[in-house]
């Protein structure tokens, strides 16, 4: 799986997208804003008791107090919820915050979603917000959830412009804004990469960590499966597995990059197999479409001297998830600016025509110098060099930041 995961993700916009999408983003915005009063005190109230009860467990590391506050009919729930725990026993999930209700929406079957505020700390102004559901109890007590496959029922498919979203009944609210972010993502990717009038793009939307294998992991924001030529996985806007915005930003614009990120892997799969080329090439390629370019960190790998081979930022993106490696999320991190810096070195050096042949080529012969030097005319080795030159370069010369958000 190449999916686009929130421990390695923060997002940044740049222009293409703000020009493109900001006005839709804006008005579904302020359609589904949160300045719509609460109704319902009671489970306000009862909400409320959940979030500050389980804030509370995480902070302490109760595990009985904070499963207490878990809904366990949902099996993978259960366990994205232990991981969370988990992650906060070791440090990884930072000092609890505070959650605050602020607006209230009926779901089917007992279920209500609560859009929350989080501030760091008590007194403190809100800096992000979220969406998260809740279960209700025959007590009139709330439990943290998202519902089962059972109850999402069947899915359906809509198409909508130039892509086809499946999604369940859940998320039929949210369609039309996750059709803007599909419809710009793939209008960005099909801008620079020429594909077949008959490729039409399917968005499969996941309200829950169980509505799909693919994105069960648990900080995967979207995902391509090779293989699978026409589908992209994609965390629904509102929900849990989509994780906390700033106030500033939307979901919407959140979930672009990473979006625009798998649909390059779609259409490099429909191209040319995924798999059979170096990982910086099919990672770069991604991140070069994005435009997400990480510049800030690759910019202070150069000044340090500790810029990685091409084919060592490879090694990293293939091996990265494996333990006995030794790799940090930071090395998988710099190994993407290292993909997407180099990606965009050779495009600007030969071009994007030249990039599909070198990796046919490759694809055909299996020996990688040989074909460099067969398709560019210069040496894998001369090119490293020749790229090492540029990026002390480009540093020297203070280069503004394009995208300093990661997406994996």
């Amino acid at each position: 799986m190449i999916g686009a995961t929130v421990a390695t993700s923060c997002v940044a916009a740049a222009s293409w997208q703000l020009a493109s999408a900001s006005s839709v983003f804006d008005q579904k915005s302020r359609a589904s804003g949160m300045d719509e009063p609460l109704v319902d005190e009671r489970t306000t109230s009862a909400i409320q008791t959940c979030l500050d009860a389980r804030s509370d467990a995480l902070m302490r590391g109760d595990r009985q107090a904070f499963v207490a506050t878990i809904d366990q009919r949902n099996p993978t729930w259960r366990r994205i919820q232990g991981d969370v725990l988990d992650l906060s026993a070791r440090g990884g999930w930072g000092p609890a915050a505070v959650y605050s209700p602020v607006r209230l929406q009926e779901k089917p079957l007992g279920y209500v979603k609560a859009f929350l505020e989080v501030s760091p700390s008590r007194g403190m102004a809100p800096a992000e917000r979220t969406a998260w559901v809740f279960s209700r109890q025959v007590d009139g007590t709330v439990l943290h959830a998202e519902p089962t496959n059972d109850e999402l029922g069947m899915r359906q498919t809509t198409p909508i412009g130039s892509v086809v979203l499946s999604h369940y009944d859940w998320d039929a609210d949210i369609i039309d804004r996750v059709a803007a972010v599909a419809q710009t993502a793939w209008a960005r990717v099909s801008s620079i990469i020429v594909m077949p009038e008959t490729i039409r793009p399917i968005i499969s939307l996941n309200p829950t960590y169980a509505a799909h294998s693919g994105l069960r992991g648990f900080s995967t924001w979207a995902a391509y499966l090779p293989g699978s030529l026409n589908t992209v996985l994609l965390r629904s806007l509102e929900s849990f597995g989509a994780g906390p915005v700033p106030i500033s930003e939307t979901e919407d614009t959140r979930l672009l990059i990473p979006l625009t990120h798998e649909l390059t892997h779609l259409a490099n799969d429909c191209i040319l197999s995924i798999v059979k080329i170096p990982h910086w090439m099919s990672e770069g390629l991604a991140e070069y479409v994005a435009d997400n370019f990480r510049t800030r960190e690759f910019a202070l790998a150069v000044a340090s001297n500790r810029q990685w081979s091409l084919d060592k930022a490879s090694e990293i993106i293939e091996w990265g998830s494996d333990v006995s490696r030794g790799y940090t999320a930071n090395d998988v991190s710099l190994a993407y600016a290292h993909a997407s810096h180099g990606t965009r070195y050779f495009m600007e050096r030969f071009g994007i025509a030249r990039f599909w042949e070198l990796a046919r080529d490759f694809a055909s012969s299996r020996r990688w110098s040989e074909s460099f030097q067969t398709v560019t005319g210069v040496s894998w080795s001369d090119f490293g060099a020749d790229w090492f030159r540029w990026s002390k370069g480009i540093f020297a010369e203070g280069l503004t930041a394009k995208g300093s958000g990661v997406g994996a």
